[in-house]
């Protein structure tokens, strides 16, 4: 057999910080699942003992080997399958056989026919015993035996007699370190045979297989044994290198059950002996069997780690596609929202400049009736217009941007902020100045003689009248003369006192209508803090599952090809 390979055990066991990280990002279920898998891989690797298992076509002759090769009679044997339970065969302190049938164990004789009662498959009357059926194995121990320390044989039951059977052949195969493959020279071997060779060296390795040809002569003779290997060994030889695509065992031995149990020395027994002698925990074919089982059980995870590396990678292109739609579409909401703020202000900066100077025109309009008030009413009438003015347009300039935020999913003004942008809008007191000529001195009236004027043509046309009377006449005259003056000063003094005041009207009000326009950073950093988008940007997809998955990939690969697998 090809030993090649070392016999140190690869470790395959999770690292804690891979197993707390795969928990963390892909739940409990697949950390199970990993970990639960690796445990079988390192049970495979670090069993204590070695499992050697004869299997093949049902009634080849395995239980007559077995007898043979532990040099006793000891498992029952008949044309028809017998063996419906693994017998497991290995050293012990005393002869013992156990039975193990649903987790209770029976112990009985070391006898053939009480291993026969509790292995044999078929009843007298030819029904199959459903008590064989129901069993798990029977156990063996033999204080005598030829079987190495440390090492187990296992008697497996057929394959081709019925599926419940071919199953615990094949479930017998796949716990074995080396798999003895007992070939029947009377018939060829089958289809089912080729295909279940086949599916075990895959998966265990080429060196997982030795074959023992158990050769039915004619007569248990010398001559007979001789004749068959020098005219038929060879036969069977390429009958087997061809059922097995080319990939002959190294182990080939040809042996006489029947014949060597008469006559051990020959017949092929000693080779069958020493076939089987070389078989132990330290060899490192087994050691390469077990890299070959384990490897097997690491392809599937590896395969899956993959799978799921490709998942997670398609499911984080997808995120960041979708956050990358989400940035752009934010910053489209972001811009549109932006744009249509700065329209809105500057369309109420305009507004504010139109309803300011109208404002101006109104308190300027009062100036037409009534004497120019000197007591700063101009100013406080003007404040009051455009505070009321600015508080309807604040107003407005809300209802505005909160038609645009619900367009362009931002968050809409909270009353506090309402209030803010208000008191931003809101001008200061303004004062209007009014001009203090009509305080001075009055120019000197030009009317003392108009009244000795009149007083005059009264006494010539009434000579009767006193001279009392006429210097009274003069004196009324004299003050309906100088009152009438006095007005007509007045009113022809108050004419540019008037225009004054309304030119500081209005140079009040253009000052106030450019507030708005000042006012502008403010406003729009207002509004850009209070109108929040209200879907948050997208963070980034987490690399992290995809992170872990890559480093369980790394991990299985190189367990894998410590085990002598292909990544």
């Amino acid at each position: 057999m090809t030993r090649t390979r070392s016999t140190a055990r690869p470790a395959v066991a999770l690292p804690p910080a891979l197993a707390r990280e795969l928990a963390q990002h892909h739940g409990d279920a697949c950390h199970r699942r990993f970990t639960t898998e690796l445990e079988r891989v390192r049970t495979v690797l670090a069993a204590p003992g070695t499992t050697v298992v004869f299997g093949g076509h049902f009634s080849a002759g395995k239980s007559s080997l077995l007898n043979l090769l532990i040099g006793r009679p000891l498992l029952p044997v008949d044309d028809f399958p017998e063996t419906g339970v693994a017998c497991v065969i290995r050293k012990g302190s005393a002869d013992r056989v156990t039975v193990v049938r649903a987790g209770r164990r029976a112990e009985m004789p070391c006898t053939t026919d009480a291993i026969a009662e509790a292995v044999s498959l078929v009843a007298a009357d030819g029904d199959y015993r459903r008590e064989v059926l129901e069993s798990c194995r029977v156990v063996i121990e033999l204080a005598d035996c030829p079987v190495p320390d440390r090492v187990r044989w296992v008697d497996s039951p057929g394959i081709n007699d019925t599926d419940a059977m071919t199953t615990r052949a094949a479930e017998a195969a796949a716990h074995a370190d080396l798999l003895v493959w007992v070939v029947n020279s009377r018939q060829p071997i089958s289809t089912s045979e080729e295909e279940f060779l086949r599916a075990h060296r895959e998966r265990h390795g080429p060196d997982s297989v030795v074959l023992l040809v158990n050769v039915f002569l004619t007569e248990d003779t010398p001559e007979q044994w001789q004749r068959f290997l020098a005219t038929r060994a060879d036969h069977h030889r390429a009958r087997l290198h061809h059922a097995l695509d080319g990939a002959l065992p190294a182990g080939l031995v040809f042996v006489s059950a029947r014949a060597a149990a008469a006559d051990p020395g020959h017949f092929g027994g000693p080779e069958a002996r020493a076939l089987l002698d070389g078989i132990g925990h330290a060899d490192p074919a087994v050691a390469t069997a077990r890299r070959a089982r384990a490897a097997a059980l690491l392809r599937p995870l590896v395969d899956e780690a993959a799978f799921r590396i490709r998942e997670q990678r398609s499911v984080l292109e997808q995120e960041r596609a979708g956050n990358d739609l989400l940035r752009a579409d934010l910053a489209t909401a972001g811009e549109l929202f932006r744009s249509q703020m700065e329209r809105a202000v500057d369309d109420c900066a305009r507004q504010w400049e139109i309803r300011a100077r109208a404002c101006g025109e109104q308190v300027a309009n009062q100036l037409t009736t009534g004497p120019v008030q000197r007591d700063g009413s101009y100013g406080r009438l003007l404040t009051g217009h455009l505070q009321e003015a600015s508080a309807e347009l604040a107003d407005a300039l809300a209802r505005t941007l909160d038609r645009s935020a619900t367009t362009t999913g931002h968050a809409a003004l909270t009353e506090t902020e309402t209030r803010q942008l208000a008191e931003l809008l809101r001008p200061p007191a303004v004062t209007v100045e009014v001009p203090g000529r009509l305080a001075g001195r009055l120019p000197e009236l030009r009317t003392h003689s108009l009244g000795r004027t009149v007083s005059g043509r009264i006494g010539s046309m009434m000579p009767s009248l006193s001279v009392k009377a006429l210097r009274t006449i003069d004196q009324v005259v004299n003050a309906a003369a100088d009152s009438v003056e006095r007005a007509k000063e007045a009113a022809e003094s108050a004419v540019p006192d008037r225009e004054r005041t309304r030119a500081n009207i209005m140079a009040a009000a253009a000052v106030a209508a450019q507030h708005a326009k000042e006012r502008r950073s403010r406003i729009l950093q207002l509004l850009g803090g209070a109108c929040r988008p209200l879907t948050p940007p997208p963070s980034d997809s987490d690399s992290g599952p995809l992170t872990v998955l890559e480093a369980l990939y790394r991990h299985l690969t190189d367990c894998l090809d410590s085990c002598g697998g292909n990544p």
